[in-house]
């Protein structure tokens, strides 16, 4: 019997000790409350192997994808001049996404403003337009 209860109380100090270990996800339901850029970034960044990855990354790309509609639709009359140009062919999502994500580490500082304001930053910073 006492070899059962030494056996026991390793098994419990161990599962003590891997449950304090295992990784928390990345992802809370905070980011999705998207206050600022910086939760844009933590849903764009999210790692394939966290629990909410789909909706994350859902998220990541429909508001980001929303976004630059909203822009364009604000732009598109015929008497203003366009603030975002993409490039012919456009590039994915995916590369959109990335390229935000390279643009975010150079650009900490705006993190903390609004998450449409940051996503409408990175367009216009990263696809203007150019003098025809």
């Amino acid at each position: 019997m006492r070899g059962y209860a030494t056996s026991a109380r390793r098994l419990l100090i161990a599962i003590m000790i891997l449950g304090y270990a295992a990784p928390a996800p990345a992802i809370t339901a905070e980011e999705f409350r998207l206050r600022s850029g910086a939760d844009v970034v933590a849903l764009c960044a999210t790692a394939a192997t966290d629990p909410l990855y789909t909706a994350a990354v859902h998220m990541c790309h429909g508001f980001g994808a929303g976004t630059y509609q909203t822009i364009m639709a604000l732009t598109r009359h015929e008497k203003l001049t366009p603030l975002i140009c993409p490039p012919e062919p456009p590039p994915s999502r995916n590369e959109v996404v990335g390229r935000f994500l390279e643009w975010a580490k150079r650009s900490p500082e705006r993190l903390t403003e609004p998450a449409v304001e940051v996503l409408g930053r990175f367009f216009i910073t990263e696809y203007p337009c150019r003098p025809k």
